[in-house]
C-alpha cells in the first residue's frame, strides 16, 4: 500500500493539478461502480440532504470524485505555500477566531469530513499558529509514516489517538490550538445528536477536552468552491461551562451547524460507512 501512496505522489507532482484531477476522477467513478458497499454507505447518509433519488446517485457520485480531488492535493503538499493560499483559498469569519483567542484558553477547531479538512488544518497554520490535530493512526507504519510527513510538511503537528487525551489537556492548557474531526466516531463513546431530523452518533471527546480546560469550540470547515477553489470559514465560537451536563449542549450547537453544511455541500460530505442510527 505504502509504494501505491509513494507512487501517486511522483504522479500528483510531476503532472499538472488539472491533469491529475482529471485522472483521479476515473478511478474514482471506478471505485463508485466497483465497491457496493462504500457507494450504499453514501447514497443512505444523503437520504436526508438529497430527497430526489435521482440527484441523489448523482451526489454520490461527486462525493467519490472530490474525495479523490482531496487526495490529490494531499500529495501535492509540498508545492502548499503562501501563492497557493492567496490565489486558491478565501477566508471567512476570521473574527470568530480572533473573538475565541481573547478567552486565552486554546481553540479546539471542530471539522468534519467534508471538503478538504486536512488542507484546511494546513491553512490555519500558514496564519502562524500552532496547530495540532488528532489522527487514527494507519495499521501499516510505513503507510501512517508518509501521511504524518505529508502533514508536517505543512506545519500540522499530529497526536496519534493513543496518546491524544493526555496530550490534548496539555496542549489546550497551554493556550495552544487543537484540530479535530468531530462527525464519526472512530473510539471511545458517542453521544446522539439530531441533525436534520435524523439521528445519529458524535464523538464525545470534543466536549470533554473543551469543559474540562474551558477551551472554545470554533466549527471550522474547509469547502471545494469551483473545483479548484477553497474556502476555510469559521463559525461562531462554542463556550463551555465547566459541568459536565455540557457535553449534549456542546454538541447538539455543532450538530446544528453540521447539518447546515452537510445540507449545502452533500457533495463533499466523505463518510463511507452507514451514519444514521
Amino acid at each position: 500500500m505504502l509504494y501505491i501512496f509513494l507512487f501517486f505522489r511522483i504522479f500528483a507532482l510531476t503532472l499538472p493539478r488539472s491533469f491529475s484531477y482529471a485522472v483521479i476522477k476515473f478511478f474514482a467513478l471506478l471505485k463508485y461502480y466497483i465497491c457496493p458497499k462504500d457507494r450504499r454507505a453514501v447514497l443512505y447518509n444523503l437520504e436526508p440532504l438529497v430527497k430526489d433519488v435521482k440527484e441523489r446517485k448523482k451526489c454520490a457520485k461527486e462525493v467519490f470524485v472530490n474525495f479523490g480531488y482531496y487526495l490529490v492535493d494531499f500529495l501535492r503538499y509540498s508545492k502548499f505555500n503562501k501563492s497557493f493560499i492567496d490565489r486558491f483559498v478565501t477566508i471567512e469569519g476570521l473574527n470568530n477566531l480572533e473573538q475565541a483567542s481573547k478567552a486565552g484558553r486554546g481553540i479546539v477547531f471542530l471539522s468534519a469530513h467534508l471538503g478538504n479538512y486536512e488542507l484546511g488544518g494546513a491553512v490555519c497554520a500558514s496564519l502562524g499558529h500552532s496547530f495540532s490535530a488528532v489522527a487514527l493512526p494507519h495499521k501499516n507504519k510505513g503507510v501512517n509514516d508518509f501521511f504524518n510527513n505529508q502533514r508536517a510538511m505543512v506545519g500540522i503537528d499530529i497526536i496519534p489517538t493513543g496518546m491524544a487525551v493526555k496530550r490534548c489537556y496539555s496542549l489546550l492548557r497551554q493556550g495552544g490550538m487543537l484540530g479535530l474531526v468531530g462527525d464519526r466516531v472512530f473510539i471511545g463513546d458517542g453521544i446522539e445528536v439530531d441533525i436534520l431530523n435524523r439521528k445519529c452518533l458524535l464523538p464525545k471527546g470534543p466536549a470533554v477536552f473543551s469543559v474540562k480546560t474551558l477551551a472554545p469550540i470554533v466549527p471550522s470547515f474547509f469547502v471545494r468552491e469551483n473545483k479548484y477553489f477553497y474556502k476555510l470559514i469559521f463559525e461562531k465560537p462554542i463556550y463551555p461551562c465547566n459541568d459536565n451536563k455540557e457535553y449534549k449542549y456542546i454538541l447538539d450547537e455543532y450538530a446544528e451547524v453540521l447539518g447546515t453544511y452537510i445540507k449545502q455541500y452533500p457533495q463533499q460530505w466523505y463518510i463511507f460507512q452507514k451514519h444514521w442510527l
